[in-house]
């Protein structure tokens, strides 16, 4: 039965900073637009007119929320939901002690990788990201790494912990593959803290030592953590790029770098893969799912990380290139990761 179904989603990541639970939600927003059905879907957000403009889907309802703040936004929802007849909630890791939730956990690298992360960061998801685990009806994770990882920490039932693999940033006819710019440059994105290993990245680049080969990083910095471009005309950061221009980044970098040491998905990998571009990564937690055999991997976390990082970029754009993925790999990466699969498994989990 899903005529009576009214689904509250907490929303006021979309007019947060820039990450992947504020892409992942939008995306997924978009994709049940066309799979709702009966069923009434209800956006509460900071800004409902910003919330509207960025999913585009008219036949939701998006309501404001009344208060800021993670505590006094989750006091809220209690009463919001009894006054607009929601059935069930879609929180993203913390929500309300009562009523009945589905709980998006991207990954739990707060507890399995803490030396990456504030203690207040820590801190939240020991104890009220625990909750919320414990008490949802179902939890989603985005991947079997995520899977994993949460079955080991919480020994949930497996019926309530489900998989909802990403779909990709941009729609479907950004993909189409470039031609390589000149000059030739390395590409990586993503937000800049330490667990992405930019500061590594940039090291085994000029190791490298390819006078005429430029890295490109597209990223904000978070707040606290020191970083700065060295003074190399090579390396260039860029902190906020249009969509247009990111895309067109995408399609003329001749290679694509993702060395973090953690990712509970990792939405750039998934990105360079269908751009079609060559593509090095870590070999640490989902990045081998995301990638598959398209990417040539690294272990981060080795000694010789940085000399081997440097022998792969030099190896490609030398004697040893890296080979892109080829039409029919592309179509295969993105039948698997589409938000349309998304919503359809995300249906699945709110009707059981």
């Amino acid at each position: 039965m899903t005529g009576g179904v009214a689904i509250g989603v907490d929303a006021h990541v979309l007019t947060g900073k820039y990450q992947g639970t504020r892409s992942t939600l939008t995306n997924l927003l978009r994709a049940l637009g066309e799979r709702i059905g009966p069923r009434r879907l209800i956006v509460y957000a900071d800004d409902p007119v910003a919330a509207r403009a960025a999913i585009g889907i008219e036949a939701f309802d998006y309501v404001a929320l009344p208060a800021r703040g993670a505590v006094r936004r989750l006091l809220a929802f209690p009463r919001l939901f009894r006054r607009d007849g929601v059935t069930i909630g879609v929180f993203q890791y913390i929500a309300p002690l009562v009523g009945r939730h589905v709980v998006f956990v991207h990954d739990i690298l707060p507890l399995t990788h803490p030396q990456y992360f504030p203690l207040a960061m820590r801190v939240t998801m020991r104890v009220f990201g625990a909750l919320a685990i414990r008490r949802a009806s179902v939890v989603l994770v985005v991947s079997e790494d995520t899977r994993a990882a949460v079955q080991a920490r919480f020994r949930l039932p497996p019926e309530r912990l489900r998989v909802v693999l990403n779909g990709p940033s941009f729609a479907p006819a950004a993909y189409a593959r470039g031609e390589p710019a000149s000059p030739r440059y390395i590409l990586t994105v993503g937000r800049i803290e330490r667990r992405k290993n930019i500061g590594l990245l940039i090291d085994a680049f000029r190791l490298a030592d390819l006078n005429d080969v430029r890295l490109v990083i597209v990223g904000a910095v978070d707040a606290g953590f020191g970083f700065a471009v060295p003074r190399d005309p090579r390396i260039g950061l860029r902190s906020r790029v249009p969509e247009d221009e990111l895309i067109a980044l995408y399609r003329g970098a001749s290679l694509f770098a993702y060395p973090s040491a953690a990712e509970g998905f990792g939405l750039p990998l998934l990105d360079a893969t269908l751009f079609g571009i060559a593509t090095i990564a870590s070999n640490r937690t989902a990045l081998p799912e995301v990638g598959g055999d398209l990417v040539r991997y690294f272990d981060p976390e080795a000694a010789d990380a940085v000399t081997t990082l440097a022998a792969l970029i030099a190896g490609h754009f030398g004697a040893s290139p890296i080979p892109a993925p080829d039409a029919a790999q592309r179509r295969a990466q993105a039948e698997r990761f589409s938000w349309a699969r998304a919503a359809d498994a995300f249906l699945a989990a709110i009707d059981a």
